[in-house]
């Protein structure tokens, strides 16, 4: 025989229902704990994001809005209290997979007088005399800078060529809320995340060295006469021709390099680390220590992908990704103690609008409230 949670979970993993389900659905709900329901709720959630399986949108919004609408008419006290939570889960279903968050507190919080959008595609782009060039995922254009021209087609920058100019500097920014991919001159691609920049040159003399702020993947164009060099601060990663991501925002206490193909050294002061392929190196800029450990890939290259990695990724480090993203300031009114301790699981896209991203830590006990672009956190709770 099924358990009540095994039934649950089928009932709400499948976009066809029978008028028994239904019946069962709504008895289970009138008498099951709260606590419990929860508990349920965040275990067939936490199963589905490790699945990644998700359910086509017309048919989850379609079939949880009859439910709502057959839970509306009920007069159950019970049954009135979880109600209003049905909307949660199609929300949920929409984007991720399945789950059945039903608590909440009795008194309404307040909601967000617009919905917060998640990023794009946008940059700005300063050229060598000062210029400012606002670029977004529409359309494209041909960017005229000395005797050279950039092309750029919705997310991307493109250097068809070097220019002449040894000494002239392209910087590419991206806002809060942006992302952007530029092809250097030299045939390197490089990805930036939001809040992020990169100068570099227009004409790669020696050494082809880039400064960049926030976080960045790298694909660089092999050239064993021409190192190739990522300054960060007074870090310096220098390497020939590999694959690689770093991480160092200012708000961030760590600066990560993680390694994909190939080699890079890591250099800040006199340490520094020599990695391999799946290794990552952790600086502690205040201190100057090096660590050096295995790197999981899926988990570093998550933003690239379009995704949140959640797995072992605490509170603070996912609000502090949310407000680069979404461009939101946030607030932590909650204990600082249960803050820190709260952890997550699995993977989310970042195509969701931000409120559907609450409603989701809002299933892991973590309640907010948003007005306009101001978060706060209110309480964390297991």
């Amino acid at each position: 025989m099924k358990s009540d949670q095994q039934r649950l979970k089928e009932i709400l993993s499948s976009p066809h229902r029978s008028a028994e389900d239904e019946q069962w659905l709504q008895s289970y709900l009138a008498s099951t704990d709260a606590a419990e329901l929860r508990k349920q709720a965040a275990d067939i959630f936490q199963e589905h994001l490790q699945q990644g399986t998700r359910l086509p949108q017309e048919t989850s919004m379609r079939m949880w809005d009859k439910i709502q609408q057959r839970v509306d008419t009920l007069e159950t006290p019970v049954l009135r209290h979880y109600r209003k939570y049905w909307w949660l889960a199609a929300a949920m279903l929409v984007l991720v997979v399945i789950t059945y968050p039903l608590l909440r507190k009795q008194q309404p919080r307040p909601m967000a007088t617009s919905v917060v959008k998640p990023g794009s595609n946008e940059a700005v782009l300063t050229l060598a005399d000062g210029s400012k060039v606002a670029l977004s995922d529409t359309g494209s254009q041909v960017i005229k800078t000395g005797n050279m021209a950039i092309q750029q087609k919705q997310g991307e920058l493109r250097y068809e060529q070097q220019g002449d100019e040894a000494n002239a500097f392209n910087e590419l920014t991206t806002p809060r809320g942006g992302v952007f991919q530029v092809s250097l001159p030299d045939g390197s691609h490089v990805w930036l995340n939001a809040a992020s920049s990169l100068k570099y040159p227009l004409k790669f003399k020696g050494t082809r060295t880039v400064i960049l702020n926030g976080q960045a993947y790298f694909e660089i164009a092999p050239n064993p006469r021409q190192p190739f060099i990522v300054k960060v601060n007074e870090m310096e990663v220098q390497v020939l021709g590999t694959s690689f991501d770093i991480m160092a925002y200012n708000d961030e206490q760590v600066v990560n390099t993680t390694l994909v193909e190939g080699a890079v050294k890591v250099l800040q002061g006199e340490t520094s680390a020599l990695l391999h392929p799946g290794q990552q190196s952790t600086l502690h800029p205040a201190t100057g220590n090096m660590e050096v450990q295995a790197a999981n890939l899926e988990s570093v290259l998550a933003w690239r992908n379009g995704k949140f990695e959640l797995e072992n990724t605490d509170l603070p480090a996912f609000l502090r990704q949310l407000a680069r993203w979404y461009d939101i300031e946030i607030t932590i009114e909650a204990p600082a103690k249960e803050v820190a301790a709260k952890k997550f699981g699995g993977q989310i896209g970042r195509d969701m609008d931000l409120q559907d991203v609450l409603k989701i830590l809002d299933l892991y006990g973590v309640d907010c409230k948003l007005e306009n672009r101001k978060l706060t956190v209110l309480s964390v709770h297991s």
